[in-house]
């Protein structure tokens, strides 16, 4: 008896030994992330956000995602002397890009942001502990090592896995209140209810698709009484109903936990813009503006909780979505199946069908595990296909490691049936880490094989599959490997950070981030031409900075690189004619000219921008608006005609554009 004891401790021993190995490769591989990655998008706003809510309880701060992992990356930034940048007063998220850019560059990029991403890595690791666990609970040893080797070598997971972002916590606590639940089931009791209460806390708190965490357990109580019909087995019904109060009581108080038990978002002296009250009617929906406004009527949840909340359904029509190389406004339904089967790995996706197959045929006759982990991932995924937004792989990142888990548990039984197909099993982990090696460096524009390999996702999809803005240290050391010729930068991402930052010493194109968050574009004068090193984000090509046929950059759609930065950044060496772009920044500068009052000087930007670009709509507007405020109103008429007749105006993604105009001359064009 002893022996055989004694094996099993061994053998315990040497599975959590494995394990050990396996999660700091995973954190080692993160961390050299977050050290080899610029900022990307959201990163520095998040950041300074985490740093508010601590220090100042300004929860208004970029309330478009919850407080808490936010804050969970800022903890390295508490014992700094930090500076602070003053508030501009601007719109929520004007002044959320604009101030993370300046927040980073005052205390410095690198010693603020690596150690807030290794907090993220941590986030990460725990993440990757927590998959093995629960795949040893449910499945055993050999499931718990298989899951966790497949996740480490997850290209997806180890490119967002070290960013200051939402999407692994908000996996991770997904993760965590469906094994406490699944706790509970299999053996209930008061301890593991409080458990499960923090874990949906958590899930409430990371992001806000931790709303859905309680009705998915409902789901699963249902269907689980369902399962057993008349068998006695451990939780009762009673028992389910009693946890899932108790984890909603406690999820609720963790709510107000965090925001401090205030309702207001923002302390004394500070307001939202726009104030809540305005913000909640722009909901399009008379049902969801109706419960929100109720719901701040009476302060059910925290200002800031209710405010972001709102704007996930209000922002999400705003943003164009690139798929196979169209652009639209809102996703199609069918983005992220798609997006699933091109930048998931290929023996994931095999091995997720083979298990699929396995349970509709009822060959793996397992029950209780399948619900627990099947009903998140279905209706998880149910509703990022009903969604409008459409930007990016990472919105699935928290259905992942639970296929993960599925996937070792049905591994597990067939290798326990047959010994000889651990072979073939071996053979797809073998693939995946080959295949993660392989794809770098570059992992966050991965494309598995079947799709060209990461060369060729931006050809389906674009934004964070392919471009976060975080290629700048691998630009400037293409540009130090070639010295000596101009070069002309239209980035993804600036506003919400600014390549000079890292030293790159480009002439800086206009961009629409750019112009929005006010950071000044190269001025063209009257000569729309350049030589030299042209770089375009993929970002900027797709369309997503500025869709459509307003699109600046549309023309390089047509011309061959010279060379690919990071998967992402496209390089054009020559001359080139760069009409629109030049036009564009005329633009910007008539703008400001128009708010000062100076209208004669306005008029003659807008003229400048109309003779680069004759069928720029926003130039012809320009020229129109300056008219119209020197009392020419017969030119101003012209002019807004123009605009309408214009090649470049988008009557899909300039749709505002094109009601304004409409509204100016009574409905008529050029």
């Amino acid at each position: 008896m002893s022996e055989v004891s004694g094996g099993s401790l061994k053998r315990v021993g040497v599975w959590s030994l494995a394990a050990i190995a396996l999660v700091c490769l995973f954190f080692a591989q993160c961390v050299r992330t977050a050290k080899m990655d610029s900022v990307s998008w959201d990163e520095s706003q998040h950041l300074y956000s985490g740093w508010l809510s601590w220090t100042h309880a300004d929860f208004g701060f970029n309330p478009e995602v919850p407080p808490l992992v936010k804050m969970w990356d800022a903890i390295p930034l508490l014992h700094r002397d930090i500076q602070q940048p003053p508030y501009t007063g601007d719109e929520f998220k004007k002044e959320g890009f604009v101030l993370g850019q300046r927040f980073l560059a005052a205390n410095g990029i690198d010693r603020t942001l690596i150690p807030a991403r290794t907090m993220a890595a941590i986030l990460s690791a725990l993440l990757a502990i927590t998959i093995f666990l629960a795949a040893r609970e449910m499945f055993g040893d050999l499931a718990a090592i298989f899951a966790l080797a497949l996740f480490t070598f997850d290209p997806n997971f180890l490119a967002h896995g070290s960013y200051v972002t939402t999407d692994i916590g908000a996996s991770l606590m997904t993760l965590l209140a469906v094994y406490a639940y699944y706790r509970v089931v299999k053996r209930p009791s008061m301890a593991r209810m409080v458990v499960l209460g923090l874990a949906v806390g958590l899930a409430l708190t990371a992001k806000f698709t931790g709303i859905f965490i309680v009705p998915i357990l409902a789901v699963i109580s249902l269907l689980e009484l369902w399962r057993r019909r008349d068998e006695g087995e451990a939780a009762s019904g009673r028992q389910m109903a009693v946890a899932l109060v108790v984890a909603s009581a406690i999820g609720f108080v963790c709510v107000w936990a965090i925001y401090r038990f205030r309702y207001a978002a923002r302390p004394d002296g500070l307001a939202l813009n726009p104030l809540t009250g305005a913000y909640l009617q722009q909901l399009t929906s008379p049902l969801s503006r109706g419960a929100m406004v109720f719901a701040a009527r009476i302060h059910l949840l925290p200002e800031g909780y209710l405010y972001g909340l709102a704007d996930t359904k209000i922002s999400a029509a705003s943003l164009p979505s690139y798929f196979f190389g169209h652009l639209t406004h809102g996703a199609s339904r069918w983005y992220y199946p798609g997006a699933l089967a091109i930048k998931s790995t290929l023996p994931f996706l095999i091995l997720l069908v083979a298990t699929v197959i396995a349970l509709v045929s009822r060959r793996w006759r397992v029950q209780r595990e399948v619900i627990f982990l099947a009903v998140p991932t279905v209706v998880l995924f149910s509703i990022a296909c009903a969604s409008d937004i459409g930007i990016g792989y990472r919105h699935l990142l928290p259905i992942i490691p639970l296929c993960y888990i599925l996937i070792a548990g049905c591994v597990s039984y067939f290798v326990s049936r047959d010994k000889k197909l651990a072979y073939a099993f071996g053979v797809l982990l073998v693939w995946q880490v080959v295949g993660s090696f392989a794809a770098r460096p570059g992992l966050l524009a991965y494309a598995n094989e079947a799709w060209g390999g990461p060369s060729k996702t931006h050809l389906y999809l674009s934004d964070s599959n392919t471009d976060f803005g975080q290629q700048l240290r691998y630009v400037k050391r293409y540009l130090d490997e070639h010295p000596g010729r101009p070069c002309y930068f239209a980035y993804y991402e600036q506003g919400a950070a600014d390549f000079r930052d890292y030293g790159i010493q480009c002439q800086v194109l206009p961009t629409g981030a750019g112009a929005w968050t006010g950071i000044g574009a190269m001025h063209f004068g009257n000569d729309p031409n350049v030589s030299g090193l042209v770089l375009v984000s993929d970002g900027i090509l797709a369309g997503t900075d500025i869709p459509g046929k307003m699109n600046p950059y549309a023309s390089f759609r047509e011309v061959t690189p010279s060379a690919v930065i990071d998967r992402a950044v496209n390089v054009y060496e020559g001359s080139f004619r760069l009409g629109p772009a030049a036009a564009l920044e005329h633009v910007e500068a008539a703008g400001r000219l128009q708010q000062t009052g100076n209208f004669q000087a306005a008029l003659g930007e807008a003229t400048e921008a109309r003779t680069l670009d004759p069928e720029s709509a926003v130039a012809w507007k320009a020229a129109g608006d300056a008219l119209e405020a020197l009392k020419r109103p017969a030119e101003a008429q012209t002019a807004y005609r123009s605009a309408l007749g214009a090649g470049e105006l988008d009557p899909v993604f300039g749709k505002a554009m094109v009601e304004e105009l409409q509204k100016k001359t009574g409905g008529g064009g050029r």
